[in-house]
């Protein structure tokens, strides 16, 4: 069997007769009289050489390979959409959609975008600022085309490094630790510190408590934030020290001694899904950026 021996419109119908398995409310949705339906459906059927409705008297219902037809046809339909959808962009005017933390992406975005909108005028880049998870089904959903995020092991997604962050400790300007050149673990004990949101940044979250961990830190977090700019407003309010990834403009930071594991900055796609030329040279020029 080739998939050419069939046309989508036949998936399409079958699908539409297998949500509601009711003839006559799928013809009436459709446009299309129920024998010209059921004829459809019929040589879908004969085309993949398979019963996928049981046909009763007053009733239909799915065999197992029409269950499985519906899941993979599903699926089929959902590729195809997102081809066209990727395709019209390219030939209308491409757009690239990226998701990002701000407080994962400083410095690099405005030196990427320079270089990248200068090589590909035509393409129009729309950010979104979103949470970790915002991101992950953004993505998964092809409503964003690429995510700046720390690298995790999803299986899902295809990963391109741009850049390490080594953590840092953000203090008050008037703080007695400002003044030193490095901090100790035990320094850190019974601190009031401030930490980005573990549910907005999990993989951040995850790196500064197994710092804690690995090092028996006492650790007093009074305060979590939902981005470096909440974060850093905690910080000159006197609220707490912060663990920060790499050194924020217009923050004090002071070295950690052991340093934590560099937080791995990455660009990720889907892996199901070729880059187009201009996407990957947009994420050439985040690598030269970060």
């Amino acid at each position: 069997m080739s998939i050419v021996n069939f046309d989508l419109r036949q998936l399409q119908y079958f699908l539409e007769v297998a949500e509601g398995l009711n003839i006559s409310h799928a013809s009436r949705k459709l446009g299309i009289t129920q024998p010209a339906l059921s004829r459809q459906v019929r040589a879908f059927e004969e085309a993949v050489d398979v019963l996928l409705l049981e046909r009763g008297k007053k009733s239909i219902s799915l065999t197992r390979a029409g269950e499985v037809m519906v899941r993979e046809g599903q699926a089929i339909m959902r590729s195809v959409e997102g081809g066209l959808k990727r395709f019209h962009r390219e030939v209308d005017g491409a757009e690239l959609r990226v998701g990002y933390a701000p407080s994962l992406a400083s410095g690099m975005i405005e030196k990427a975008i320079a270089c990248f909108s200068s090589r590909y005028p035509k393409v129009r880049v729309s950010w979104f600022d979103s949470s970790t998870q915002e991101m992950w089904e953004g993505l998964k959903n092809e409503k964003l085309d690429l995510i700046l995020e720390v690298e995790n092991d999803d299986p899902a997604i295809q990963w391109q490094r741009v850049s390490e962050k080594a953590f840092r400790m953000a203090v008050p300007p008037n703080h007695s630790f400002a003044r030193k050149r490095f901090l100790k673990p035990e320094h850190l004990d019974g601190e009031r510190l401030l930490l980005l949101s573990r549910h907005e940044y999990p993989g951040y979250w995850n790196q500064v408590t197994t710092y804690f961990t690995d090092h028996q830190i006492d650790a007093k977090v009074v305060g979590e934030f939902d981005g470096i700019s909440s974060l850093k407003m905690g910080v000159e309010a006197g609220l707490g020290m912060a663990f920060v990834a790499g050194m924020p403009s217009g923050m004090t930071t002071v070295k950690l001694k052991p340093e934590p594991a560099a937080l791995c900055i990455a660009i990720g796609s889907l892996k199901k899904r070729k880059l187009a030329e201009w996407e990957q040279a947009f994420v050439d020029g985040m690598k030269e950026a970060g």
